[in-house]
């Protein structure tokens, strides 16, 4: 049995780099002018066999020993937008991400990670500037971007975030649509094997010990495959990890909602068609391998205690091996999403129009409105519970 972790990291054996996981916090709360994404532009029926944003991303980062994967999976999805709307793309500064979305939290000065839904509030109202102007490095970690850096963001912001709702239909909708989507998602150690070939193997629903001790970690969804019945994913740990920094992760592992949540599409012009050269006909199996895939993992789990210094190695496997096709079979109804509707906004229940903007995230004394330990309110809370119908119309 593991002791409660307060920290936790991925060591690869050959080399001994430190990743840092368990990153992505939960959202508390959602970012102005949120919407139900409505996956209500193609039937099921309609969308191709494979999607596929890859051509289109920037350079796959690495986060390091830092938690700041949510910044990381934010930072892609804008790099790529900004890439379809003009062509080319620079580098946006992944640490102002990161250092205002916990600033939204009220925790700007401990690399304890951020929720995805602060750091698209950052985008949406403070914006970002590049890494130019705020590089990444990771002594910098906790230090307060310079002014400079504030007054280059305003220039780049986004305009628009849309939930995308936990399930296959909707989420390969977004995709065909040509849209990536950040998520969170419970890892298990089948993200160790994955380290040579990207394949992420369904984790075992018996070792659900496995999901306390293991990292919650943002990542960007950009295309799916329904010969392999897996998504497409970008994670932010490096080129040299799994297939040039992508993975593989099957359907049922990220359709299930105690695996997988917070899914957000964001937008930078909103009547923009991102479709052209992301469908695809021909479709692969990305879960084909040979011996070589057998090797031993390379990446271990291990943890920082409260009770004791330095790092416990996990022995428990918690991972079913490669292959095993029937754990991918059933991936619910893709026709769940109908009550979706892309014109619908949330309910004043889902946003406190009374909350005052921060005037600048880097005052600490700003964010004492934005509380890490404020609840959900119930009607967000509860995961299980399907989303409403009958929004009201969000007051202007």
């Amino acid at each position: 049995m593991f002791k409660q972790s307060k920290a936790s990291y991925l060591i690869q054996r050959s080399t001994g780099k430190r990743i840092k996981i368990g990153g992505c916090q939960r959202s508390q709360s959602l970012p102005p002018k949120a919407r139900k994404y409505g996956a209500s532009r193609y039937q099921a029926a309609e969308l191709p066999p494979k999607v596929d944003l890859r051509p289109y991303m920037t350079q796959v980062e690495d986060q390091s020993a830092v938690n700041s994967c949510s910044a990381n999976a934010i930072a892609g999805a804008y790099e790529y937008l900004a890439k379809r709307a003009l062509g080319a793309s620079g580098d946006v500064s992944r640490l102002f991400i990161y250092y205002n979305g916990r600033a939204v939290l009220g925790d700007q000065n401990k690399d304890e990670g951020s929720s995805i839904t602060a750091c698209i509030r950052v985008l949406q109202e403070i914006g970002v500037c590049t890494e130019d102007t705020w590089p990444y490095d990771v002594a910098m970690v906790n230090a307060q971007p310079h002014d400079d850096a504030f007054e280059e963001a305003l220039q780049f912001l986004i305009e628009e975030a849309e939930e995308v709702k936990v399930d296959l239909f909707s989420m390969k909708h977004c995709l065909a649509e040509g849209y990536p989507f950040v998520f969170g998602l419970a890892l298990f150690r089948s993200f160790d094997r994955a380290g040579k070939h990207g394949k992420v193997s369904m984790p075992n629903p018996n070792s659900e010990e496995g999901r306390q001790s293991h990292g919650a970690h943002a990542m960007l969804c950009v295309g799916y495959s329904e010969q392999s019945q897996a998504f497409i994913v970008r994670n932010s740990w490096g080129e040299k990890w799994g297939e040039k920094g992508y993975c593989y992760i099957p359907y049922a592992y990220m359709t299930n909602p105690e695996h997988c949540w917070d899914c957000w599409k964001i937008a930078s012009v909103s009547d923009l068609d991102f479709t052209a050269g992301v469908w695809y006909e021909e479709d692969e199996n990305y879960y084909e391998y040979d011996e070589e895939d057998e090797e031993d993992y390379d990446y271990e789990y291990y943890y920082e205690n409260d009770e004791e210094d330095g790092l416990e190695e996990s022995d428990e496997e918690y991972y079913d091996d490669y292959g095993d096709e029937e754990d991918l079979d059933d991936y619910g109804d893709e026709e769940d999403s109908d009550d979706y509707d892309e014109d619908e906004e949330y309910s004043d229940d889902y946003q406190d129009e009374d909350e005052e903007d921060l005037d600048d995230y880097g005052d600490e004394e700003d964010s004492d409105d934005y509380d890490e330990d404020e609840e959900y309110s119930d009607d967000y809370q509860d995961e299980d519970e399907e989303y409403s119908d009958d929004y009201q119309d969000e007051e202007d």
